[in-house]
């Protein structure tokens, strides 16, 4: 009690010292949200004249503000999120403010907001994943736009104009589950999902890429992991016309084998299917299958599992799956 006591007395002091100098006073930061989305929320002693901009290499947004004391708490400025790293500090004619983040990004909103009690000022940004294009032509905007609020001694803070979508490809992330200290299930034998995973990821890669009509990436190509929402950021980054997860599961039923599909926004593949609400399934705009290759509690699943032969024919299954659906999503029509 005694130890908050005196932190809000040195807060209030610290806020007196910044008007009497003139400087704005920077309160509190707040960052929540995940690897998609997030809102970050600075307080401020008095209204803030805030001018931002983008950059990349990498993807920042630059917020400018008058002369600014920072009272912020180490914790609080912790990146996390979408968020990698942020940085502030006062440059004698003004002060910034500097969000970089995993990867490019949409700035939703940026508004500068009064205080509901009255005691002063906020920032709110939301901030959201987005592909480079979008990013690109965020910044050919900027430069048509808000030209003036940016610097010219840097030439990456402008864009190359807006980039168009026509020669995109169709694009599959491939997303093999678990990874790292997740191993996800387990056989008896001692069989690891994530291994699994891994191993079959390659070879439908591999498969898609030598059909030569697509644009293949992976969420993870060795043994790492990645949070659920880091999986759908890195969907978003490449705009995946088709996310696909890979997984393989264990259940107490014995004798219970074979494949199952999960989605909530494609009918990829019609038997089996089931819906779920998995999260790398909830991106409304990353169509998104999860693929259960088999049973690791039963036997001969997990031979078929470990087998090369089995995997190659079942990768190119999903590989022919995924050229029906492609052109059935380009609207034309294939014969056979």
């Amino acid at each position: 009690m005694a130890r908050a006591a005196l932190m809000l007395a040195l807060l209030l002091c610290f806020a007196a010292a910044a008007r009497a100098d003139g400087l704005l006073g920077a309160t509190g930061y707040k960052m929540a949200g995940d690897a998609t989305k997030m809102r970050i929320v600075v307080n401020f002693d008095s209204e803030p004249d805030v001018k931002w901009f983008l950059l990349r290499g990498p993807n920042r947004l630059v917020v400018d503000l008058p002369r600014t004391r920072f009272a912020l708490e180490a914790k609080d400025v912790k990146p996390r999120g979408l968020v990698r790293a942020v940085r502030y500090g006062d440059q004698g004619h003004g002060s910034r403010l500097i969000l970089t983040g995993k990867g490019p990004f949409a700035v939703d909103k940026l508004d500068v907001l009064k205080n509901d009690d009255g005691t002063g000022y906020r920032i709110a940004i939301d901030m959201s994943a987005a592909s480079e294009r979008e990013f690109d032509e965020a910044l050919a905007n900027q430069s048509l736009t808000t030209g003036s609020t940016v610097s010219t001694e840097k030439g990456g803070r402008v864009g190359t104009g807006p980039v168009s979508a026509p020669g995109h490809r169709f694009t599959v992330v491939i997303d093999p589950g678990h990874g790292g200290v997740d191993g996800g299930a387990e056989s008896s034998a001692g069989t690891v999902e994530k291994d699994v995973t891994l191993a079959f990821a390659k070879e439908l890669r591999d498969k898609l890429a030598a059909a030569g009509k697509y644009d293949v990436f992976m969420t993870r190509d060795d043994d790492v992991y990645l949070a659920l929402d880091e999986r759908v950021r890195i969907a978003r980054q490449h705009e995946a016309d088709l996310l696909i997860s890979i997984h393989a599961d264990t259940i107490a039923v014995k004798g219970l084998r074979g494949a199952t599909v999960y989605t909530t926004s494609v009918g990829l593949i019609n038997n089996p299917q089931r819906s779920a609400g998995f999260k790398v399934l909830k991106a409304p705009d990353v169509p998104s299958v999860l693929v259960e290759l088999g049973y690791l509690s039963n036997s001969k699943d997990e031979a078929q599992l470990l087998s090369a032969d089995w995997r190659g024919k079942a990768a190119q299954s999903i590989t022919n799956a995924v050229a029906l659906f492609a052109a059935a999503k380009a609207g034309t029509a294939t014969g056979g």
